[in-house]
């Protein structure tokens, strides 16, 4: 019984010594400012880091886009300097280790980034996860503190927005850590973008009337890199071709117009009519193939794409056939098309190969790479591509027959 005591004793003082706090280094959280975002501006030579730094206190607010967050902005001649001069007229150190995202201006990403964020990576407390975007057309500071979503805070609210990338393929969610590898291995990161809109709202439960406008935020689109220097902008379907050249479509919507001779016979009659059908992507996957035939580098984007008809608004009768095949046939030419405008510019405006193409010669044709790596630049603009996209429709939805023809008619046709 004793010898019982004994161990109970000592397995208490295991549990007290495990559980007792860390007083050596530790910081408390009374003592921190938690970092949801951060912006990164030149301002005439000098760097503007502006922080979002949430509130330790949970109290309401008069107006809903403070969200219980303040913003701080320091300068400096490095980023470490101006995060540290914060500490001068704010009463806690900054904490990056929450920080969701991190924003360029639009003007520093033309200087050049590669200098500067090796902050980043010295210091421990960054995390890698961050998003990295690019303020498109305004400084970093001018995209922040903007907040129309649900979420409880700015910066929240942009990182959500870049997750809903899956939805649509129209934008980038690069990550720190997935910056480094495009940059080390290709040196044509594509980054995603911010920008800031105004809409038109009505709000009566804050008395506000129509007409009223807000600022709202936009991630449509994507920035090329060349190197650590922004070179230019992708649009929302230039991203779309990209991410399916890539091979990295997570989802999305492909709205198209089928040839009007598909239309259903006007038997008896037939509502207004659309023009557009919009298909859902349900899978896609790239191989991308490169050649070199009569002395010429010819690259071939072969898609294969699933999905299901999420809208139809023509009045095309969707249980025949040719109309199921000619629906494809369109659906497969509006991705080419997205592919065609990705690859245009990046050949004949921006000369740069965003797409790894690089990568693909290198593993094709090693000997041969040596000779060509370094003017790849302008062998990249000179290559033919093919795009061969094969489209297959899963499913047309609960009905076959749109209602916008006449159902009676359409049954006995």
């Amino acid at each position: 019984m004793k010898g019982k005591k004994i161990i109970l004793i000592i397995n208490i003082l295991i549990i007290s010594i495990t559980l007792m706090s860390c007083t050596t280094g530790s910081r408390e959280l009374d003592k921190l400012g938690i970092i949801m975002s951060t912006g990164i501006d030149l301002i005439d030579g000098k760097v503007l880091v502006t922080n979002e730094v949430m509130m330790p206190i949970s109290k309401p607010s008069e107006d809903n886009n403070s969200n219980h967050v303040i913003y701080l902005q320091h300068e400096g001649d490095t980023i470490f300097e101006a995060f540290r001069n914060a500490t001068l007229t704010f009463d806690r150190r900054l904490l990056l280790s929450h920080n969701r995202v991190l924003i360029f201006g639009e003007e520093f990403a033309k200087r050049g980034v590669g200098d500067y964020i090796n902050f980043f990576l010295y210091d421990a407390e960054p995390r890698e996860t961050s998003y990295l975007l690019v303020a498109k057309g305004s400084k970093a500071y001018e995209v922040m503190g903007i907040n129309e979503g649900l979420s409880d805070a700015p910066g929240k609210y942009l990182e959500s927005l870049v997750d809903n990338n899956i939805h649509t393929s129209k934008t980038r969610s690069l990550t720190m850590n997935e910056y480094l590898k495009y940059y080390f291995q290709r040196k044509t990161p594509v980054l995603g973008v911010v920008e800031k809109q105004v809409k038109r709202i009505v709000n009566k439960e804050r008395g506000q009337e129509e007409g009223y406008q807000r600022d709202v935020l936009n991630v449509e689109g994507g920035a090329a890199f060349y190197e650590d220097k922004l070179v230019g902008y992708y649009t929302g379907e230039e991203m779309m071709g990209f991410n399916f050249i890539i091979d990295e479509i997570k989802g999305g919507i492909i709205v198209f117009e089928v040839p009007d001779k598909y239309i259903a016979p006007d038997v008896k009659y037939q509502a207004t009519k659309g023009k557009y059908t919009s298909l859902e992507i349900r899978s896609s996957s790239t191989k991308n193939e490169i050649k070199i035939i009569d002395g010429k580098i010819k690259l071939t984007i072969n898609v294969n794409l699933k999905g299901a008809i999420g809208e139809e608004t023509k009045g095309l009768r969707l249980i025949e056939l040719d109309v199921k095949n000619a629906i494809e046939e369109a659906c497969s030419n509006k991705v080419k098309e997205y592919i065609s405008m990705v690859m245009d510019k990046a050949q004949k405006e921006f000369k740069v190969d965003s797409f790894g193409i690089d990568a693909l010669f290198h593993r094709t044709y090693p000997e041969l790479w040596k000779e060509v790596s370094d003017e790849w630049s302008s062998v990249f603009s000179e290559i033919e591509y093919t795009v061969n996209v094969n489209t297959n429709i899963l499913r047309t939805g609960l009905i076959d027959i749109p209602i916008n023809i006449d159902k009676g008619e359409a049954n006995e046709y």
